[in-house]
């Protein structure tokens, strides 16, 4: 699985820091939390390859994230396709489509200036990319919490950001 990560993703976007996990005695990505706990969990890394078992930066994780929504992979017009949304966590904190999360944005929260979708994906370490194709802003980075934790103080930041680009 590596080699078609490496060939056809990391090759393709020259991005030299980003690499599947796959060997149990790397110590260079930082350690995931949770909560105040340090967790060493190579055995799981290492299995998770396409759920998050990819260890990269923010610079290279946006890289990939603008070429994903400006159509380097496949025809833009595709992504339409992947927005068939399922609401996870009921009241709906965010959507699941294919391959792709779509962040909930109350109209209350912007009500003059609407943000329709924040489109991208939560990591299981904590990592994200987001993309808000009204205002062509794009966010990557992590939180570093298995807890879910701190996932509200970086869905803020975004909103703050994107309202202010407004």
């Amino acid at each position: 699985m590596s080699e078609v990560f490496q060939t056809f993703i990391f090759d393709e976007l020259e991005l030299s820091k980003t690499y599947v996990y796959e060997d149990v005695n790397d110590t260079n990505p930082v350690p995931l939390y949770y909560k105040s706990n340090a967790l060493h969990l190579p055995m799981y890394m290492s299995s998770i390859a396409p759920e998050g078992g990819i260890v990269s930066t923010a610079k290279e994780t946006m890289e990939f994230l603008k070429a994903f929504f400006n159509g380097r992979f496949f025809p833009k017009e595709e992504l339409e396709d992947l927005k068939q949304w399922n609401l996870i966590f009921f009241p709906g904190q965010f959507y699941y489509g294919i391959g792709l999360e779509k962040l909930l944005v109350p109209r209350f929260v912007s009500p003059f200036a609407p943000i329709k979708e924040i489109l991208g994906f939560w990591g299981q370490s904590g990592a994200f990319a987001f993309y808000n194709p009204e205002r062509e802003v794009y966010f990557t980075g992590t939180i570093n919490q298995c807890s879910g934790f701190g996932h509200s103080a970086a869905f803020k930041a975004m909103i703050k950001i994107i309202k202010a680009i407004s």
